[in-house]
């Protein structure tokens, strides 16, 4: 398991100004300089981050289909053109087509036509993981796993492509 710095930071930090602010408090502070209102707010939202940000990453946990490791950093795995198309910064488009025409090839050689293959894909029909599902199908990106993504590192748009590539091997290799 790898720690995600950011999450595990704010997560900290959070942590250890709730508890500073319940144990300091108002004892030391002068009195009437603030009401308990604001102190108790500001120890409940520090409070609240700090869980959020440590059930972020546990509830994250892994981060989706790993592809086969293999002895040699000479043998090709497969996905490892997608990774360095990635790492290049080259576009989510080109990035999806890439995907899509794999998709293509392992549904034909199930034994769907080319434009039954692609229909599969387009609909969602293919698989039941939701994630690759959503490459294909043109469900949008929500805020709230844009948020997760920055918060854990795991950017929705990667894992909807390792969803799809490692589905799509595992399909393959039946």
């Amino acid at each position: 398991m790898t720690l995600r710095p950011f999450p595990v930071a704010v997560g900290a930090g959070a942590t250890l100004l709730a508890v500073g602010l319940v144990a300091v408090g108002e004892p030391a502070l002068p009195s009437g300089t603030i009401s308990d209102l604001p102190l108790i707010a500001v120890s409940v939202v520090a409070g609240a981050v700090a869980v959020l940000a440590f059930l972020v990453r546990s509830l994250d946990g892994e981060r989706g289909p790993r592809l086969p490791d293999t002895d040699s950093r000479h043998a090709a795995v497969p996905g490892d053109d997608l990774d360095a198309a990635m790492a290049a910064g080259k576009g989510r488009d080109a990035i999806r087509e890439r995907v899509t025409a794999a998709g293509v090839a392992v549904l034909e050689r199930e034994g769907l036509s080319r434009d039954d293959a692609r229909a599969a894909l387009e609909s969602g029909s293919w698989t039941e993981d939701g994630d690759a599902r959503s490459l294909f199908d043109g469900t949008p990106i929500s805020a709230l796993a844009r948020l997760s993504g920055w918060l854990t590192g795991s950017r929705p748009f990667r894992r909807r492509v390792a969803h799809a590539t490692a589905e799509l091997l595992r399909r393959d290799e039946r």
